[in-house]
C-alpha cells in the first residue's frame, strides 16, 4: 500500500465550464491562459516594482509605494525611483524640486526652499539615550548644520542669489 502525503492546494481560476448532458462530460477552459504580460520584473526596498510589458506596444511600468506613517514620504518614493531607474540616463539634466533636503544625518534634517529663500531644519534627539547630555546632543546637531551647509553647493548658490537680491520673500 502506497501512502501519498502530498496535500493538494485548491487554486481558484476564472474560466468557462461546459457540461454535456448527453455523455455526462465536463470541459473547462480557463480565461487569460497564456504567457505572462510582465518581463524583467525588478523590486526594491520599500515596495517599489518595475517591469516591461510584453505585447504589440511594450512599455516600462513602475509602481512606487510609501507608508502614510512615513516621516518623509517624498524621500521614500524618490529612493525607490532612483533604485528602479538606474539603467535610464536622462538626455538633459533633471530639474530639482524647489524644496530640497540638503542635510540628512544623525537625527538632523535640513530642507531648503529656493523659491522662498528659506531653510528649515529639524533635529531628533532620543532622550532615553541622552538623559543627562541632551544639551550636548543639541549642540552637536547645531554644529552639524554649521559644518554641512557650507559643503552643499545648492545651499551656497541660493545664499549667494539672495545676497545679490535675487530671491525676496
Amino acid at each position: 500500500m502506497e501512502i501519498n502525503d502530498k496535500k493538494t492546494k485548491k487554486i481558484r481560476t476564472r474560466g468557462v465550464g461546459i457540461i454535456d448532458p448527453s455523455d455526462n462530460s465536463f470541459e473547462f477552459t480557463p480565461f487569460n491562459d497564456g504567457p505572462s504580460s510582465q518581463a524583467n520584473v525588478k523590486s526594491c526596498k520599500g515596495g517599489g516594482k518595475s517591469w516591461d510589458t510584453t505585447g504589440t506596444d511594450p512599455s516600462r511600468m513602475i509602481t512606487l509605494k510609501t507608508k502614510k506613517s512615513s516621516a518623509d514620504q517624498y524621500a521614500d518614493v524618490l529612493d525607490q525611483f532612483n533604485l528602479l531607474t538606474r539603467d535610464l540616463k536622462p538626455k538633459q539634466p533633471v530639474k530639482m524640486p524647489d524644496n530640497l533636503r540638503v542635510v540628512s544625518e544623525d537625527g538632523l534634517q535640513c530642507w531648503l526652499n529656493e523659491s522662498k529663500g528659506e531653510l528649515t531644519f529639524t533635529g531628533t534627539i532620543n532622550i532615553a539615550k541622552h538623559t543627562r547630555d541632551w544639551q550636548a546632543e543639541v549642540l552637536r546637531q547645531v554644529q552639524l548644520v554649521v559644518r554641512r551647509l557650507p559643503a552643499s553647493e545648492r545651499f551656497n548658490r541660493v545664499v549667494n542669489s539672495i545676497m545679490k537680491g535675487g530671491t525676496k520673500s
